[in-house]
């Protein structure tokens, strides 16, 4: 078959297309394609939004693809940095006039702010996370890579987090919401094993690991009433000083990064609560009493708990009842 027939099919989230169709649907993420002028075979992108991150499984072959980086055309591309694992076959990145090739199980490790041509031949299946630099930047993690690279494929702790991220993609499509988020969140604290720049001065690179330390440890304990500066030191195993000079440095307080988390995590779970309900995530997020949750909570969101449980309830009947109405329309 002749390459540019186009009787190739190709589905973007299930959807047929022909080249010409493929090539607009890339360029509207922000990238530009090009097919092989000889060779042709199928191609299939599956994404599935997971919270702050994007995942896209792909199945690709005899083509190139290469970042925008006009920022009206592709503001997005400033914004991410893509982590792919390839499951099979061979994945080129060609990069100040230096190629790099990824084989099966290896990690790409690259930045669309910077220009790179990105290429596959035979058929090639790899798993993309985009991970927003605002989240990299939140856990004190290199967040700009110049240079695409490959975390050490020897290393036991790289391992393991390609077979967590891969478990992402494979079942993000399945997991319910709330499940997701915390899949995702997991994900991201594993984030340090893949992109740390092991150069970066001692000095800076301790902080970063301090600061990340701690908002691990606060959000695995964001129930817990009785969590101070001076627990998360002692579990830290460090001063409460060392603790606060780290965490000041990044802009934070650890407390007031632990009540924000605990109002987000019970906004949540908010949605459609009874009053009794309400009292108990209340207690599930670190409360001491209904009455601190519910100063707190107003004075963060503008509403009772309680108004935001019936608000975002009604608010959800109504995407519901419009979905109905729709699949009756048609």
């Amino acid at each position: 078959m002749r390459a540019g027939t186009g009787l190739y099919e190709n589905r973007w989230n299930g959807t047929p297309m022909d080249r010409h169709a493929w090539i607009d649907a890339i360029l509207t993420q922000g990238w530009k394609c090009r097919f092989d002028a000889y060779h042709s075979g199928p191609s299939t992108v599956d994404v599935v939004r997971a919270g702050q991150i994007e995942i896209m499984n792909i199945n690709a072959s005899w083509q190139s693809v290469s970042p925008i980086l006009h920022r009206i055309s592709a503001p997005l591309n400033g914004e991410h940095v893509i982590v792919k694992i390839v499951r099979s076959g061979t994945l080129l990145i060609e990069q100040n006039g230096q190629t790099k090739t990824f084989g099966p199980g290896d990690i790409a490790v690259h930045d669309p702010q910077y220009d790179f041509i990105e290429s596959v031949g035979e058929p090639t299946c790899t798993s993309a996370i985009w991970i927003p630099k605002a989240a990299l930047r939140d856990r004190g993690l290199r967040h700009r890579v110049p240079v695409a690279f490959s975390p050490d494929p020897l290393s036991p702790d790289v391992g393991v987090v390609r077979e967590v991220l891969l478990t992402l993609t494979s079942q993000a499509s399945k997991a319910g919401e709330q499940l997701l988020s915390r899949l995702v969140h997991q994900c991201l604290d594993l984030m340090d094993v893949l992109v740390n720049d092991r150069n970066a001065p001692a000095p800076a690179r301790s902080k970063a690991i301090t600061v990340l330390r701690a908002k691990q440890l606060i959000a695995r304990r964001i129930g817990d009433p009785d969590l101070t500066v001076g627990s998360i030191a002692a579990e830290l195993n460090i001063s409460s000083s060392s603790l606060m000079h780290a965490l000041k440095a990044s802009g934070l307080s650890a407390m007031r990064y632990a009540w924000s988390l605990r109002l987000e995590h019970a906004a949540r779970l908010l949605p459609g609560a009874s009053r009794g309900e309400i009292q108990t995530i209340a207690y599930q997020c670190g409360f001491s009493s209904l009455a601190h949750f519910s100063r707190a909570f107003k004075e963060s969101y503008g509403m009772t708990p309680r108004e935001y449980a019936a608000t975002h309830m009604a608010a959800s009947s109504s995407k519901v009842e419009n979905h109905q109405d729709d699949g009756q329309r048609l």
